[in-house]
């Protein structure tokens, strides 16, 4: 069959994925470059996702050949997931599917067509993807991995019936028995406090995560391992998805108002992919510059824009394209740890992924004082509910000493402790309850924990928030000595950004006012330690404290 090349069409305009007819559903029509009759469908030019190319942009029923019944039912699958989601969506299916197909070639290789499927036998699917093994790893499959293949066989058949697919009969039994075995299988749950707890070990550790970005850039000053270095430190220093990161294009770089600007994308969470902007520091700036260069001879014989681009070496003549973000921990971050050694005190390679290197940028953002407003705003979550996991372990922390801060001998700093204190005199509500109980209580008051001091502003009262990062200077702001070196560590940060920001811009303006609430909040601080000795500071009365 010869495929037209729609390329130049599709750059002035965009081309629909299939050319299919519904009142003649047997037709060999057009899907993307290809027919519905092929055994691979190339949807190249016809899907702008920039990180995906290639073979990425195709999907292959080749696993199905042999069983021309279901070879049908699962094209028509791919059709319907295609043009009601995504092809993302589509291949994520596909690999459900896949798996389905293996389990009949070893179990039940009489049966030839989806219409044979039994309760009996989708049971029987069911519990061997229970426990079934990764043919990668040997591990027992993750939970996501079942629920999605089991997912994948579940709709071919619900959405079949309805369409009127060679599928069963009867399939009124399907749902429910996905939902007894798969989604409400205790088995398959996860804690999430428990995962939490995990992660937040894995980068609990400061001095480790320093050593990672100091070996990614020296790697860099050597000209060595310059994607999988670079994608590390702008994870760090940025918190973005490695999605995000791979389809940052030549010239990102921008002065906006006098602060040095990363031009991004993304498409987590939006139907389309949004530009978005970030501030870039001192090391954005140098890997920028080292991609800059790594990609220039990439960007000049591919025609691409991008800046992670490579060779694909699983294809005849090499060519160029961007990397491939799906199996980025396995093919770059992975092999580069190990190549650095970056063992546990077990002896057996860390457990971090770009997700994890993205949490670590979370969790020390948010420990160096900035607020969660700021870090949702940052990591492109699409509402602070997205942010807040990061807290957890933070709030944890600060939960077990809450019922001790905010009482009338505590030690408070901000524009309205005295009258928080003065008011703990009169009626203490958190006196006498537990930990759990003052937790209860804080919540129900709208009290926000935050990496630095506390939020008394709730969000019932249609009061914006500021949400720029300047909580030092709001009246809903309260801190304690716990944070102290928090405190001191961001202004030793501001100062030395102000020492390299142009003078009298906004952003030095903005610097300035940080600098001022600092120094304030630090100096009212050590100024009631010195007087209560950490131990009671009911009487302080000093008229230059910042509530007074």
């Amino acid at each position: 069959m010869e495929v037209k090349n729609n390329t130049e069409k599709i750059k002035e305009k965009a081309l629909p994925l299939f050319d299919y007819d519904p009142s003649n559903p047997k037709k060999d029509f057009h899907c993307g470059n290809s027919m519905f009759s092929d055994m691979e469908w190339d949807f190249n030019g016809y899907v702008d996702k920039k990180h995906l190319s290639g073979a990425r942009l195709k999907i292959k029923f080749y696993a199905f050949e042999h069983k021309p019944e279901m070879l049908e039912v699962v094209k028509w699958f791919m059709h319907h997931e295609m043009t009601t989601g995504d092809i993302l969506t589509a291949k994520r299916s596909m690999d459900g599917i896949v798996k389905y197909i293996k389990f009949i070639n070893e179990y039940v290789p009489e049966v030839e067509s989806f219409a044979e499927i039994s309760k009996e036998l989708l049971i029987a699917y069911f519990d061997h993807l229970l426990t079934a093994k990764s043919e990668t790893t040997g591990n027992p499959l993750s939970p996501v991995t079942i629920k999605k293949a089991a997912l994948a066989i579940k709709e071919t058949l619900i959405k079949g019936s309805v369409k009127g697919w060679d599928v069963p009969d009867d399939v009124g039994y399907v749902q429910k028995l996905y939902d007894d075995k798969i989604i409400n299988n205790k088995a398959l749950k996860t804690d999430s406090k428990k995962q939490m707890k995990k992660l937040a070990a894995k980068v609990s550790d400061e001095d480790l995560i320093d050593k990672i970005v100091k070996t990614a850039m020296k790697d860099l000053e050597k000209n060595r391992n310059i994607l999988v270095a670079s994608a590390t430190v702008i994870t760090l220093q940025l918190g973005l998805r490695i999605s995000e990161i791979i389809t940052i294009e030549t010239g990102c770089l921008k002065l906006i108002g006098g602060e040095t600007m990363i031009d991004c994308s993304t498409e987590k969470l939006h139907s389309e992919r949004i530009e978005v902007l970030k501030p870039a520091n001192e090391l954005v700036i140098e890997v920028i510059s080292k991609l800059e260069e790594y990609s220039r001879p990439l960007r000049k014989e591919s025609g691409l824009p991008y800046l992670f681009l490579n060779r694909k070496r699983n294809e005849k003549g090499y060519p160029v394209a961007l990397v491939n973000h799906p199996n980025w921990n396995k093919n770059y971050l992975r092999p580069w740890l190990r190549e650095h050694q970056f063992y546990d005190s077990n002896g057996n390679l860390i457990d971090f992924t770009s997700h994890t290197l993205r949490h670590a940028f979370a969790t020390y953002a948010l420990k160096g004082g900035a607020s969660i407003e700021v870090i949702s705003e940052i990591m492109n979550h699409k509402t602070i509910r997205g942010t807040q996991h990061y807290t957890h372990p933070i709030q944890e922390e600060v939960k077990r000493r809450f019922n001790e801060v905010l009482n009338e001998g505590a030690i408070l700093s901000g524009k309205k402790a005295l009258q928080i204190k003065d008011k703990l005199k009169e009626h203490n509500p958190f006196k006498g309850k537990t930990t759990d109980q003052v937790d209860k209580l804080r919540r129900a008051m709208k009290i926000q924990v935050l990496s630095h001091g506390l939020c008394l502003h709730h969000p019932m009262r249609n009061e914006p928030c500021a949400g720029d990062g300047v909580c030092l200077g709001c009246r809903n702001f309260l801190t304690t000595p716990e944070f102290l070196n928090v405190h001191k560590g961001r202004l030793e940060r501001v100062r030395n950004e102000l020492s390299k920001v142009p003078s009298e811009g906004p952003y030095e303006n903005k610097l300035r006012r940080m600098e001022s609430y600092l120094v304030d909040i630090i100096k009212d601080l050590e100024k009631q330690l010195n007087y209560s000795g950490e131990k009671d500071n009911t009487e302080y009365k000093d008229p230059a404290m910042l509530g007074g």
